[in-house]
């Protein structure tokens, strides 16, 4: 007679996205996340448009399933900067885009510690509503 328990449904649905936290299913799992604590620049002390030519050399340099799906959403940032007054929001849609693409690519992991300041510095002109694009590099406030 088997003395496991009877199976047991371990799926797990979420109805939005997760930041800042690990799901595990399973039995006796033990995991650990860390995330590197930052102290963010003064807004205004941020060139945003450096900023995105920095995550620009170093996203486009990843091998994505959706290389052509990143590169537009770098675009769509780069297409509102040129306005007079842009769109932070509209800024910070496009590189959570772009990075969320990254994050799927083969060498995103080894590219995090340079994408790290570019990002920090970005989220920091973006504004608070933008600090959660720092988890996606594995940073924290």
């Amino acid at each position: 007679m088997n003395s496991m328990p009877p199976h047991q449904n371990r799926s797990v649905s979420i109805g939005g996205p997760v930041i800042g936290g690990a799901i595990v299913t399973g039995d006796s799992n033990t995991v650990s996340v860390q995330f590197q604590p930052v102290s963010l620049p003064e807004p205004q002390q941020v060139d945003i448009e450096a900023e995105l030519e920095a995550l620009r050399q170093v996203l486009v340099t990843l091998s994505s399933p959706d290389q052509r799906k990143l590169e537009n959403a770098l675009e769509d940032a780069e297409e509102e900067l040129k306005k007079p007054a842009p769109d932070k929001d509209e800024v910070g849609q496009a590189l959570d885009r772009a990075i969320s693409y990254a994050q799927k690519a083969t060498g995103f992991s080894e590219a995090i510690d340079q994408l790290r300041p570019h990002v920090q510095n970005a989220a920091a002109w973006l504004g608070e509503n933008w600090y959660k694009l720092l988890p996606l590099v594995s940073l924290g406030i």
